[in-house]
């Protein structure tokens, strides 16, 4: 409660000033009650009542410029500090003044929409933030949170109505890849229907806003695959995760696929072996493949393999799949035996455990997404 603290005692100083100023009995009354008010709300929020504060300072009749400010910015830190019913009343409180001017008023229809929008309340926040820009056109702060709202209802066409709004003249590179995101969702759910002309258009304008998009180059593949052009896929696929390898927990099961269909497997090992290079992560997904393979493994991948288990620090899945391979080389039954349950203990500590993270917040997820349910943030989410 310090920094309330802070925030509320200039009042005090403030109708001292405003008494001083002014000489009749009427104002020094009535600044003298503006401080009473204040310093009774204070030791409130002190003594850990907010209710009892928020009716002092609700039920102070005269609210001007300097304490219109005020109550402003005491809702915004009630709303920051989670306490958004709280907010919502001091905004509502004031918004309802009729001494505040324009600008003030515009101030406050925007914390009231802030309120709305942290309270899940899409469909009042959206009113707010709209009538902000019926009343100014150009107000891009309204924006901002209209798009956060229209992607959280699945609204894509207007997410991306209000993305252009946020920049008319130039759009930055951020902006871009959001419109993209936003086709692509458009895409997604064409393709789901079956409707692939749909899904060619919406690529196309996601290729036109961003064309580095590395998801535009999955949907891409997808689109291919769906067409039976394995080939084309193939090459599609392999395209996206030498953009991005982080893509490769999503993409596993589809690549390898395509892959075995057209007799391409020993091209993805390369790239695998390519991308561990750079990336461990990747080692897991190497194993997996070639522990699969129906030819007897190579014994440069064996040395390779000892040779990562006994100087690198791998994951639970690589070194899971390692045994797979290490079981193939061993010449006892009761070696292999001893593996497999190493194996299976490895495999029952991974049961449950969530293959995807988002690197911006840590929000640990099971399936990957392109945006975090969490944070909301686009093109962060990668192997756990």
């Amino acid at each position: 409660m310090i920094e309330i603290l802070y925030l509320l005692l200039p009042l005090a100083f403030y109708s001292g000033w405003k008494a001083a100023k002014k000489n009749n009995i009427k104002q020094c009354i009535k600044s003298n009650k503006l401080a009473d008010d204040y310093v009774k709300g204070v030791n409130y929020l002190l003594s850990e009542k907010p209710d009892k504060a928020l009716e002092v300072f609700i039920n102070h009749p005269d609210v001007d410029e300097y304490t219109a400010e005020t109550y402003l910015l005491l809702g915004n830190m009630f709303r920051n500090r989670g306490e958004v019913d709280r907010a919502l009343r001091l905004h509502q409180n004031l918004i309802a003044r009729s001494s505040l001017n324009k600008d003030q008023k515009e101030l406050v229809m925007f914390s009231l929409g802030e309120d709305y929008l942290a309270a899940g309340m899409l469909d009042r926040a959206e009113r707010v933030f709209q009538e902000l820009l019926l009343l100014d056109p150009n107000d891009v702060n309204a924006c901002a949170p209209l798009r956060r709202i229209y992607e959280q209802t699945h609204e894509w066409e207007k997410a991306i109505n209000a993305t252009y709004c946020l920049e008319e003249k130039k759009i930055p590179l951020s902006y871009k890849k959001l419109i993209a995101h936003y086709y692509c969702e458009m895409a997604d759910l064409e393709m789901t229907k079956g409707k692939l002309h749909r899904v060619e258009e919406y690529i196309a304008k996601a290729y036109k806003s961003y064309k580095n998009s590395a998801r535009v180059m999955v949907l891409q593949a997808d689109l291919l695959k769906r067409k039976k052009n394995y080939q084309k896929a193939f090459i599609m696929y392999l395209k996206a995760l030498k953009h991005d390898s982080r893509l490769l927990a999503h993409l596993f099961d589809k690549i390898v696929k395509v892959a075995t269909r057209t007799g391409q497997s020993k091209k993805l090992e390369q790239l695998l072996f390519e991308l561990y290079s750079k990336d461990s992560n990747v080692l897991a997904y190497l194993l997996e493949m070639l522990s699969s393979s129906t030819s007897s493994t190579n014994p440069a991948t064996i040395d390779f393999l000892l040779d990562d288990l006994k100087n690198k620090k791998l994951d639970i899945a690589s070194i899971s799949q390692s045994i797979n391979i290490l079981q193939q080389e061993e010449s006892t039954c009761k070696e292999r035996d001893r593996l497999l349950l190493i194996k299976q203990a490895l495999e029952h500590y991974l049961q449950g455990k969530a293959g995807f993270q988002c690197q911006n917040c840590g929000y640990q997820m099971h399936d990957y997404l392109w945006r975090c349910p969490a944070c909301y943030q686009w093109d962060r989410v990668s192997h756990a």
